[in-house]
């Protein structure tokens, strides 16, 4: 008898806490479909290879990344890798800039010390012909030192992270990482680090510089990064000023 009654006890606190836990689920779930849609500003669209993606995803994405390449021939090319052209220039993406609020962050590839100068004077004219101002532009690239030039010249620039994730690394591995970043911080050749959102917790623990962030989460979603406490920790972090996530749509490439 007192078998069956202690049974019973252990049913109910079992039926309780799978109760607390479907109740934080369903309170979860409700607060990431309310907050979907209400940061444009801080979560922007990853990816915007096409210009009909762009259209396809402008109500929900105002702001968008870009990957380019720079050609020979002077021409910003829309790709993500520097073997594969869709022979698409930058320029229909300034021009629907030039008529719709927004901003674009230009992942550049194949920035170096060589091509820097001529790459900002071609910038400098394309935004001029558009009349786009710089400031709705952000220069992204692994070569900080290249970014200098645009900086200089009132560019808002961030350097990519290219480090391994720190789960394959060693906590020396990690702080050496991080000194590197202190010392490019301390360049002032850039405004912002954009890394994986894997560094997020690393860099913000033990960077200790006043300087933007911009990441990413290209396999998650608006509604999956709304749904995790840690996206909603990034969401709230003023220091971290742009999300990229993934949305795909029909003409994502």
């Amino acid at each position: 008898m007192r078998k069956t009654n202690l049974t019973k006890k252990h049913k109910l606190l079992i039926g309780g806490i799978i109760g607390v836990v479907i109740g934080l689920i369903l309170r979860n779930v409700f607060i990431a479909f309310n907050e979907i849609d209400n940061h444009p500003d801080k979560i922007w669209l990853h990816r915007c290879n096409s210009i009909e993606k762009l259209h396809e995803k402008s109500t929900r994405y105002p702001n968008v990344e870009v990957d380019v390449v720079f050609r020979s021939d002077y021409t910003f090319d829309v790709t993500h890798d520097v073997d594969t052209s869709f022979h698409l220039s930058i320029d229909p993406y300034l021009a629907y800039l030039q008529k719709n609020d927004g901003k674009i962050w230009l992942d550049i590839k194949n920035l170096i010390p060589a091509n820097k100068e001529i790459m900002l004077s071609v910038l400098d004219s394309l935004l001029h012909r558009h009349g786009i101002d710089k400031n709705r532009v952000i220069i992204e690239s692994p070569s900080w030192q290249s970014l200098d030039v645009f900086t200089r010249k009132g560019y808002y620039t961030s350097y990519y992270v290219p480090y391994e994730k720190p789960g394959k690394l060693s906590k020396d591995d990690i702080d050496r990482c991080i000194r590197l970043l202190q010392k490019i911080v301390d360049q002032n050749t850039v405004r912002a680090l954009s890394f994986p959102g894997w560094w997020y917790d690393d860099i913000k623990e033990k960077l200790d510089r006043p300087i933007d962030l911009l990441t990413w989460k290209h396999r998650t979603t608006q509604f999956e990064l709304l749904l995790s406490p840690k996206g909603r920790e990034m969401l709230a972090d003023p220091q971290l000023k742009v999300i990229l996530i993934k949305d795909k749509g029909r003409y994502h490439r």
